[in-house]
């Protein structure tokens, strides 16, 4: 006699390698490993270089440090001869030096609202920074606030002008020498001509809204306002 089939007895053999959910696991397992190494005596650039030879991630963070000298490694999450993937992240951090005084950080404050809120030039700046009549701040807070400041002077540069063109309706000469004079915004000749070159601005309708404000406000000659 045959037995009958039946399904519920039925035996299915198979094999591992090709059920779902091994494959990724395999795959990690067949990554090469690397031994990490003491990076404390190393640069950034070095460190890089290492990384990227032995196809390994660096997450960097910095923090302040009053031991551990500025730009040198203060930890790293695998320690020397601990063993990783290939394609795996390691964490770095590195120091930025002592963390500085109240007065520096509070002027370091005040310099990137001027620069955010007031698109200020470096040394205007820095001349509000130390004035009596501004901040008040030590010379050395100031030039601590100005070193670390991150702005672009450029970019306030070119605010500035658009301001002096859509509210002022100045001409471009008068632009330009606004922006580098120190009595005005204080810019570098650089910085100012990236401004005039950038600017979108209708030197036309500038000249014509000045003429009526004279016309309206002073009641100049057709001749006196040319």
């Amino acid at each position: 006699d045959v037995p009958e089939n039946n399904p519920g007895s039925s035996v299915s053999e198979e094999n591992p390698e090709n059920q779902p959910g091994n494959s990724a696991g395999e795959e990690e397992n067949q990554k090469p490993d690397v031994t990490i190494i003491d990076f404390s005596s190393m640069t950034k650039e070095e460190i890089a270089a290492w990384a990227a030879e032995h196809k390994i991630t660096c997450k960097v963070t910095a923090e302040y440090s009053d031991t551990i000298a500025e730009g040198s490694l203060i930890s790293q999450s695998k320690k020397a001869d601990e063993t990783v993937k290939e394609g795996d992240t390691i964490e770095l951090t590195f120091s930025i030096g002592k963390k500085p005084p109240v007065e520096y950080m509070n002027a370091l404050k005040k310099a990137e609202s001027y620069s955010n809120n007031m698109n200020m030039s470096k040394n205007s700046i820095y001349h509000q920074l130390t004035s009596e009549y501004g901040e008040n701040f030590s010379e050395d807070a100031a030039q601590f606030a100005i070193e670390h400041l991150q702005a672009d002077y450029k970019a306030n540069a070119l605010a500035k002008a658009e301001s002096y063109s859509s509210n002022l309706h100045m001409s471009k000469q008068k632009i330009y020498k606004q922006l580098i004079s120190e009595y005005g915004e204080k810019f570098t000749e650089e910085e100012a001509q990236y401004a005039i070159d950038t600017l979108q601005a209708d030197y036309k309708a500038n000249a014509l809204e000045k003429a009526k404000s004279y016309r309206d406000t002073m009641n100049m000659s057709k001749d006196r306002i040319y």
